[in-house]
């Protein structure tokens, strides 16, 4: 039996409902196949946030007919964890396909980068202003921090995750966060790098580690050098 694909839009729209703030936004695009054979059907979301759980980013890919009717196979791919990481899930009916989905959310079944940028946006402001208490920064408070996602249809490889992180209710600094996958074709020791970029004014500065898991520490003192270069030297 065929599925259709306001089938599967009208079931994404119920799981997420972006006027009761489920999510921040639910975008949609069509993609051709390498071989031109088939459509991928796209929906990307971004800033999911139920109840129990946060998730900054993912999207699910379904192949569909040329004509943009049906799905030609009763399964998804879904972004299981940054850079290109999916996982596939099969079904056998749309109920099915979304009680699939409901229980990738509810189950929290994403890898840990995604899970480490999910569990900071869930409180950054308390998570920033904690390591500036521990690592004795005063001058600095962090009363806001956006989630402000600039590209939201770009391909995996080429996802950032951009916030704009308020100061002392007065200064913005934009951040983002973008990894780079290692390439063992040209050193078989290389490994994963996360670039955070910082903007304040005109100046900008990058920081690089190779670990999310202290992303408060890499953050905040990231912000607290850049405004000190600035600030500091005026």
């Amino acid at each position: 039996m065929k599925i259709r694909i306001e089938e599967v839009e009208a079931a994404f729209k119920e799981v997420f409902n972006e006027e009761d703030d489920v999510v921040t936004s639910i975008d949609t695009v069509y993609e051709k196949s390498n071989d031109e054979e088939f459509l991928k059907l796209v929906i990307c979301l971004h800033g999911l946030s139920t109840e129990d759980i946060s998730i900054i980013h993912t999207k699910f890919i379904f192949k569909t007919d040329l004509q943009k009717r049906n799905i030609i196979e009763n399964s998804f791919i879904y972004l299981f964890d940054i850079n290109c990481v999916y996982h596939k899930i099969e079904f056998n009916s749309i109920i099915d396909m979304k009680k699939k989905i409901e229980d990738i959310i509810e189950s929290n079944n994403f890898g840990e980068d995604l899970q480490i940028l999910s569990d900071f946006i869930e409180a950054p402001a308390m998570f920033l202003n904690y390591y500036m208490k521990r690592a004795k920064i005063t001058e600095y408070s962090v009363f806001e921090v956006e989630y402000e996602p600039k590209f939201k249809m770009v391909s995996c490889d080429k996802t950032t995750f951009d916030f704009k992180v308020n100061i002392n209710n007065n200064y913005d600094v934009e951040v983002s966060i973008h990894k780079v996958d290692k390439d063992l074709t040209k050193d078989p020791d290389d490994v994963d790098t996360y670039k955070m970029q910082f903007r304040f004014m005109d100046e900008m500065d990058t920081v690089e580690s190779d670990s999310l898991k202290n992303i408060h520490f890499l953050i905040g003192s990231g912000i607290a050098k850049l405004l000190d270069k600035k600030l500091k030297n005026q």
